[in-house]
């Protein structure tokens, strides 16, 4: 116990450093050891393709067309660090979602210590967090919403430093311009989700008078600022119509009511957010639950509003997001990200007072849970529908198994002992999926081969078109933009006008056109992340 003690302590009283090495330790080996996947690998590293190399630094452009889907600032950050590191296009984009984890995992411990919780539970959080599924899956994909995440954590906290102190300072700007940044990461949710819910905040204690402070004003202003000198951007590349009607009209506006992507029943994050959270779900089956159908619970709850913490405002951030979320007509999986962190710390600071049965229960079901996990794996994983062999599985599926073990055998031990061993065990595990088991992939969720052959033969004189294909998929490993088509005549019209022909088609649509296109044979067939896709060519 006297070495456990000691270890926590050193790694308590160096948290950054901490975190750092936790993250170091998960992704170093990872930085370019497989290709980029479909679909937003691919297409993200087209995008940086086009900033860095054709100057698309407001409007980000994919496979030569404007793609105002997302703002630029996580595109800006991974130039950087382009210029600045020895590491180059793709293990950049690696680069870029391991040090945006690391931010998230800081952004997590600074809401805690800001919202007044000790050392112990702050570190805590953190290793609830490296110890969660998606997000050591995320420190290996690469896309923007660890940075996204983190943004929106950190303008949480300090609002509430602002906002629940005797002088709000300069607080308030500070976490405006978070906000801000947030919005240039990924769109408006990054202002929307801490404005909201600190407002929520206020409102439950009876301070919402506090938001009309002049530093609240100026706050306001500096982020409005910055997200007009975007839109001036944007203005200036492609013009007033397009901000109107794509950006602002399709991009936003149609996403939040009657989204053309990723629509989903209301219900979707109840089933969605408890596997994300895996394996921490398993803490509600060791919750006091029983309270909350308590009419005195309640009272006193509304009885104590005024004298509402730390506590309440962590509840806060998860529910709200979660109602907010849930009501968007758009739903996609990794917008739970800013609701880990609070949960994190509430379940960190439970696990200091849980009494013993709770907490054998708990880590018995933790591990349990990647006990099973392993098991499955190793007994049915040959049978999972992959079209490629995958290395590892059996190594995987041991490391699982053993990992789960150590976990179930802390159930009667310290619980700084049971989260240190689950955040290890996560660290290891991720060494022979990370080496063997997700470079063994990339025939199977990668179009690097297949583009490959696109721009062989798009080197030859050959034109390419692609029909109902997920936009930009090839074109950065083609290294060629290429044509898209949803109008099977206008397709068919286009390529009857040229000699030497390459089409990229998913294999359901090439059913559909196949007779109407007898000059062309099929050379190639690749199933990407379950979708087959067919190269055929003419001339």
């Amino acid at each position: 116990m006297s070495v456990l003690r000691t270890v926590w302590t050193r790694l308590e009283n160096h948290p950054w450093l901490t975190m750092t090495l936790a993250v170091l330790a998960q992704t170093w080996f990872a930085l370019n050891n497989r290709a980029l996947w479909f679909s937003d690998e691919v297409r993200y590293a087209d995008a940086y393709n086009n900033l860095a190399v054709n100057g698309k630094w407001m409007v980000l452009a994919l496979n030569g067309q404007a793609y105002p889907d997302k703002p630029p600032v996580y595109f800006w950050f991974l130039w950087v660090l382009d210029k600045l590191t020895p590491f180059d296009a793709p293990a950049v984009f690696f680069l870029g979602a391991a040090l945006s984890g690391l931010f998230f995992l800081f952004a997590a411990y600074a809401l805690a210590r800001m919202l007044k919780f000790d050392k112990t539970t702050s570190l805590a959080s953190t290793l609830i967090l490296l110890s969660t599924f998606v997000v050591a899956a995320l420190l290996h994909y690469s896309r923007m919403d660890l940075l996204f995440a983190a943004l929106i954590v950190l303008s949480h906290a300090v609002f509430y430093r602002a906002y629940t102190g005797k002088n709000e300072g300069w607080w308030p700007v500070l976490g405006f311009a978070l906000a801000g940044a947030a919005t240039l990461v990924k769109g408006p949710l990054g202002f929307l989700f801490p404005l909201v819910n600190i407002s929520l905040f206020l409102l439950f204690k009876g301070e919402a008078k506090r938001l009309l402070s002049r530093r609240t004003g100026l706050g306001v202003l500096v982020m409005l600022g910055m997200l007009a000198a975007w839109v001036a951007g944007v203005v200036l590349a492609e013009g007033p119509a397009f901000l109107i009607n794509t950006v602002l009209g399709k991009q936003i506006l149609e996403r939040a009511t009657h989204t053309f992507h990723h629509r989903e029943p209301f219900w979707w994050y109840f089933a969605a957010f408890p596997l994300a959270w895996m394996p921490w779900t398993l803490a509600l089956f060791t919750a006091p639950v029983k309270r909350l159908f308590s009419l005195s619970f309640w009272g006193t709850l509304w009885g104590g509003r005024r004298q509402a913490g730390a506590k309440t405002m962590l509840w806060i951030m998860f529910a709200a997001t979660f109602i907010f979320l849930s009501s968007l007509s758009g739903k996609v999986f990794i917008y739970v990200l800013p609701m880990f962190p609070p949960l994190a710390i509430l379940i960190a600071d439970d696990l200091r007072t849980m009494a013993a049965a709770r907490a054998a229960r708990l880590w018995t079901l933790v591990g349990g849970l990647w006990i099973v996990l392993g098991a499955v794996l190793l007994l049915v994983g040959d049978l999972i529908p992959i079209p490629v062999p995958v290395r590892g599985m059996g190594i995987c599926a041991g490391v699982l198994i053993l990992g789960g073990a150590a976990i179930v055998s802390m159930r009667a031990r310290e619980y700084r002992a049971a989260l240190m061993t689950c955040a290890l065990a996560m660290i290891l595990w991720i060494y022979p999926v990370g080496l063997l088991a997700a470079p063994s992939l990339d025939d199977a969720m990668s179009p690097r081969r297949q583009a490959l052959i696109l721009g062989d033969y798009i080197e030859h004189g050959y034109t390419p078109f692609s029909a109902r294909v997920y936009s930009g998929i090839y074109t950065y490993y083609a290294g060629h933009d290429y044509a898209e088509y949803d109008n099977y005549d206008k397709l068919i019209e286009d390529m009857n006008a040229r000699d030497k022909v390459i089409l990229v088609i998913r294999a359901s649509h090439w059913e559909d056109i196949e007779d109407r296109l007898p000059e062309f044979h099929v050379i190639d067939r690749q199933s990407i992340a379950g979708l087959v896709h067919i190269l055929a060519i003419k001339g």
